[in-house]
């Protein structure tokens, strides 16, 4: 008998024994996010809601926003012309053109007024239009002739640098006047004119970088002779890509006294490549060389006018296939404490809006709030793991809201990740205050708000103390706390 009660505890040593790292991970694995609401060297910046502006190309028959919430806006997209359709230049798209029989050319905003007519009928605005792809007729020189008598084809069309710049300034200085004439200079202030799309792609831009800040000074010149104030910028690939130019453009822009009210980047990161989901690392080797430089213009602003969250891309590089929804709404939350960590601004999107709408109504909620700098201690669980929180202070409605989340870039990861949530206010401890949470992930989709609760706050100052929780955080999912204080506070 003793003999048997020896063995079944010398088994249970032994399983203590195999699982103690397992227990010792668990423990260690807890992950620590805090801010302190009552130090303002915490505070950054008013929330601005940044996923409502979706981009769409020569959009002629109108468009449809499914997730329009009366914000959203509409970037054009090769308005101008120089379109292929089945590999051949579609002539017929050109707002610029050469008559063989007048030998003259002549413009035509027929199609581009279609476009932008589309939009403002469907009560959206518009947040930009690019002025890309020239129309077909600047592959010309000034007698009308081609060289080798045959158009250069790309795959987006027209990607060659117009034969005649000054040609090209004059045709802007056009379709400027043509907007302001029939839009309005007011309505104009209010967009913003993209020269060129995603430069240094070839098929983009088959010109060299040169060549391309020669025809951004030209082309912001003939824009601003129209309207002076009118707000300018471009748009480059992410600082990493074997073709960036935008830190170039930065420098150049300082050097060369050029204007520039915005500079655009695309993202198109691998959902399951950790070096494209570690949002330190990105920001760092991405984003930060082209704004966190010295020649930088602090007045200016750094947009995301392509971005998509992808599993796959096309040989071609011209399509891609997106990451599920829940990897899509983890990772969205983690984005935009990025962009509110270094004042980042508007990511443009293709399609409906409808790849991670539950993290963006999460986010719209907190529109207006206040944003704080936070901190977080202790190790994820592994390398591919990314958890983080968004705190902010809703001041009209005496609330603090707290959006966590935990992504990974291993698509078969399963671990949730143990969280302590804690923030200090401006309260005394032992103040009672209202607390609800929800949270989404791929099975809750999301789960709906819990209960208000009352909690007691804690601490050893006098007119400070302490919120806290714990809760586990599925993998792929996000969870937002709400922070109610009485009226009395």
């Amino acid at each position: 008998m003793i003999d048997k009660k020896i063995s079944r505890l010398s088994k249970t040593i032994i399983i203590l024994f195999l699982l103690y790292p397992l227990i010792s991970i668990k423990a260690q694995a807890q992950i620590v996010l805090e801010t302190d609401f009552t130090n303002p060297t915490n505070v950054k910046q008013e929330m601005r809601y940044h996923l409502n502006v979706f981009n769409r190309i020569t959009p002629l028959n109108g468009v449809k926003v499914s997730k329009a919430n009366g914000n959203s806006k509409i970037c054009i997209v090769r308005p101008l012309g120089g379109i292929a359709s089945k590999g051949k230049a579609d002539i017929t798209k050109d707002s610029y053109k050469w008559d063989a029989n007048s030998k003259k050319f002549y413009t035509d905003f027929t199609l581009l007024k279609k476009q932008i007519d589309g939009v403002f009928n469907q009560g959206l605005g518009i947040h930009q239009i690019v002025l890309d792809n020239p129309s077909w007729a600047f592959q010309r020189n000034e007698k009308g002739e081609l060289i080798g008598d045959s158009l250069k084809i790309s795959t987006y069309g027209n990607a060659e640098p117009p034969r005649d710049y000054k040609a090209w300034g004059n045709y802007l200085k056009d379709v400027m006047a043509f907007l302001v004439e029939t839009y309005g200079e007011e309505r104009m202030l209010k967009t913003q004119f993209d020269i060129g799309r995603e430069i240094g792609t070839p098929t983009h831009w088959s010109g060299t970088k040169a060549q391309f800040f020669e025809f951004y000074k030209v082309s912001i010149t003939a824009i601003r002779e129209v309207l002076p104030k009118a707000k300018v910028g471009t748009h480059f690939l992410w600082g990493s890509s074997n073709k960036a130019w935008g830190t170039d453009f930065v420098k150049w822009s300082k050097a060369n006294k050029v204007h520039y009210d915005f500079v655009g980047v695309s993202f198109y990161p691998f959902y399951d490549k950790p070096n494209r989901t570690n949002f330190k690392e990105v920001y760092a080797k991405d984003f930060a060389v082209i704004k966190d430089i010295p020649e930088w213009d602090e007045k200016a602003k750094l947009e995301m006018h392509e971005y998509a969250l992808i599993k796959s891309l096309s040989k071609a590089g011209n399509s891609f296939v997106n990451a599920s929804k829940a990897h899509q709404n983890s990772f969205i939350v983690g984005l935009m404490k990025m962009f509110y960590e270094n004042n980042m601004q508007n990511v443009f999107q293709w399609g409906q809006g409808t790849k991670h709408e539950l993290a963006d109504k999460a986010l719209l909620e907190m529109q207006g709030n206040i944003y704080y700098k936070s901190k977080k201690k202790g190790a994820e669980l592994s390398k591919t793991s990314y958890v983080d929180a968004i705190f902010s202070k809703d001041v009209s409605k005496r609330k603090y809201n707290i959006l966590a989340y935990n992504y990974n870039a291993n698509p078969k990861a399963a671990a949730a990740a143990h969280l302590k949530i804690s923030a200090k206010v401006n309260i005394p401890p032992g103040t009672k205050v209202k607390v609800r949470s929800s949270i989404y992930n791929e099975k809750e989709d999301p789960s709906p708000w819990s209960k208000w609760r009352e909690i007691t706050t804690n601490g050893n100052e006098k007119t400070k103390s302490n919120i806290s929780f714990e809760a586990e955080l599925p993998v792929f999912s996000f969870l937002k706390y709400e922070v109610m204080l009485s009226d009395s506070y």
